[in-house]
């Protein structure tokens, strides 16, 4: 008993016994069985963590989606405040602009002066002027006086040559020396009784007739010298060496033309309203293209003293003196009157007027309110209007006025700005206004220079 008390247990022998080749083999294959398994060990946790419940993978989608809604949000804060604050801005400046005052440009309404200027087209004429006709029939042998050329008062100008005018002229001798000698004879008779008284004055007559047939050949013999009626300038030459003229003033056979220069004639029609302020000695400029910074000078000399029937126009001669000879007969050119105006009127800006509506009306500030008058405009000058009823002058009138402007609406109204007056401003400078403009209109008044006066 004793000794199976004091006897190694069995596994104690076992382990101090070496192993067998067995065993070892067989731990060998264990041991790399279990390296093999914890090899495949992850994908077995993989597999566990699949079959785990979705708390954990809940969670983190849930932190996906949070974060994705926060950059959403902030974007979207992005956005949208910038476009609150331009709309709130913008509300602001709409209620601001919805509460000011409507902005108006004004210009007054200014009285026209007691005087008009008048500008009329003219046709220009010399002082005298007259065509040279041929007095004689027969051939030009040679001309003295071409175009441009200055003549005096019997001038030879050409030279004719007159056959026909000579055979009669030699004839007519002849019948007068017949017509002498018949009468010389009953004349001599002193035989009482032996020829009548009557004979006596039968041939006293012949012989007298054929006297003046004689001298009328002579005297137009002497149109074979073509002479300048007066002095003058040679316009007009119609003539050649062996031209045949003939004694016709018919259109087209006249020789030349003479006219004066020294003074030209500008006849003007005067429309009816401006003929109350026609009178000869009224002192008048003339204006010509061609000198556009220079006037001359010239008066009313007369009128036709009545009014043509078709035209409703009065027919005024005004001398111009051409001392100079700057100015050419037939030039076209201007007459400006001055004349007295005959009825009050007022003068307003063309873009016064209100642009729609079948009656011409104008925008007038009254107590900062808008009111609309009827007016009755007279003539227009282009960029100023005449208005001969519905104004008094001194309104203040709006300039551009829009269509949604309504009677009795508040506004503040405002001169129009000059650049001219603003500090440093560079404005063009005013060009000089040219005597003559072809597009300026034919009449038109210096309400602007006498209000600047």
């Amino acid at each position: 008993m004793t000794n199976d008390q004091n006897a190694p247990p069995e596994t104690d022998w076992k382990r101090s016994s070496p192993p067998s080749p067995d065993e070892e083999a067989r731990k060998k294959e264990e041991a790399e069985a279990k390296n093999n398994q914890d090899e495949q060990a992850p994908d077995s946790d993989d597999k566990d963590h699949e079959k785990k419940p979705p708390g954990r993978k809940k969670r983190r989608i849930w932190l996906i989606m949070l974060g994705i809604g926060l950059v959403f949000a902030a974007l979207l804060l992005v956005g949208l405040l910038p476009r609150l604050s331009k709309d709130k801005k913008r509300k602001e400046e709409a209620e601001k602009d919805a509460n000011a005052l409507t902005i108006v440009t004004v210009e007054p309404a200014a009285g026209a002066p007691d005087t008009t200027r008048v500008e009329l087209p003219a046709d220009t004429r010399s002082n005298r002027e007259t065509f040279v006709f041929a007095r004689a029939n027969g051939f030009v042998k040679s001309w003295s006086a071409d175009i441009g050329a200055r003549v005096q008062k019997g001038q030879l100008l050409a030279l004719l040559s007159t056959p026909d005018l000579d055979q009669q002229v030699a004839q007519a001798r002849a019948s007068l020396n017949l017509a002498r000698t018949s009468f010389e004879r009953l004349r001599s008779i002193e035989l009482p009784g032996a020829i009548s008284k009557q004979e006596l004055d039968e041939g006293r007559a012949q012989y007298e007739a054929q006297q003046a047939v004689l001298n009328g050949l002579l005297a137009q013999q002497g149109f074979r010298r073509v002479t300048a009626p007066f002095g003058g300038i040679v316009t007009q030459r119609n003539v050649e060496v062996g031209s045949l003229v003939s004694s016709s003033n018919a259109e087209g056979t006249q020789l030349f033309k003479i006219e004066q220069t020294d003074t030209l004639r500008a006849f003007v029609d005067i429309p009816q309203n401006f003929v109350a302020g026609i009178e000869p000695g009224v002192v008048t400029e003339i204006l010509v293209p061609e000198y556009p910074n220079r006037t001359f000078p010239g008066r009313v000399a007369r009128d036709a003293g009545a009014l043509n029937a078709e035209t409703r126009t009065l027919l005024t001669q005004v001398q111009v003196p051409n001392t100079d000879k700057l100015l050419r007969p037939g030039m076209f050119a201007q007459v400006r009157f001055q004349l007295p105006r005959t009825q009050p009127s007022v003068i307003i800006s063309a873009n016064a007027l209100v642009p729609s509506g079948i009656e011409p009306r104008v925008v007038v500030v009254e107590n900062q309110k808008i009111r609309y008058q009827t007016i009755v405009p007279g003539r227009d000058f282009g960029d100023q209007i005449e208005v001969t009823k519905g104004l008094k002058g001194g309104e203040m009138l709006v300039v551009n006025p829009i269509e949604s402007l309504r009677d009795g609406q508040q506004v503040e109204a405002r001169k129009p700005k000059k650049e001219d007056e603003k500090p440093g401003s560079q404005s063009k400078p005013n060009a000089p206004e040219r005597p003559y403009d072809p597009d300026r209109p034919r009449m038109e008044t210096p309400a602007d220079k006498s209000s600047k006066k």
